[in-house]
């Protein structure tokens, strides 16, 4: 499960930036867990703080979520490891996985590009950690998600479980992952 693993371990460090860029008072990460924030230099602060924007405005498909689990699930099927570490722009991120050999398949067999996977991905963990920020403890800088992303993953609840699932390698999808 190694693709799914460190999908989830990217989107858990990315949460982690954007509250510390939001200067949120806590966020907890999906599954519970409290990874240590990664050591970046302020240049990749900076990417990340844009792409983090940029993600959050991504406009996602409206059935966005299953395609995400179902893409997730043939590539860990095919045994792919993903490329990638923290501290990677989205646009390296979206270069490396345009460059791993066979997931350009599965990516077009589920509708998807290395971009649309990379910004649907990143966009989906993003709205739904901030979503379980409780209100008013986001400070003024909070980012604010697209409302028409915040609609999906609150009109789709069943399905982020269900992607949350997958994330966590196939284990049921707790209270966390519910959005409000």
């Amino acid at each position: 499960m190694g693709f799914i693993r460190k999908a989830s371990t990217v989107l858990g460090a990315v949460a982690l930036l954007a509250a510390g860029a939001a200067q949120a008072q806590s966020v907890a990460p999906v599954g519970g867990a409290t990874p240590q924030a990664p050591s970046l230099t302020p240049e990749q602060v900076a990417t990340m703080q844009h792409d983090m924007d940029t993600a959050l405005h991504y406009k996602l498909a409206p059935d966005v979520l299953p395609r995400l689990s179902a893409t997730l699930k043939a590539i860990e099927a095919a045994n792919i490891q993903p490329p990638g570490r923290v501290g990677m722009s989205l646009d390296q991120q979206i270069a490396l996985v345009g460059q791993v050999p066979g997931l350009d398949a599965i990516l077009k067999a589920h509708g998807m590009s290395a971009r649309d996977f990379v910004m649907s991905l990143t966009c989906v963990g993003l709205t739904g950690s901030l979503l379980n920020v409780p209100p008013g403890q986001g400070g003024a800088h909070m980012p604010v998600p697209d409302p028409a992303n915040v609609a999906i993953l609150k009109n789709n609840p069943q399905a982020l479980q269900e992607l949350v699932g997958v994330l966590r390698g196939g284990a049921a999808a707790g209270s966390s992952a519910q959005v409000n």
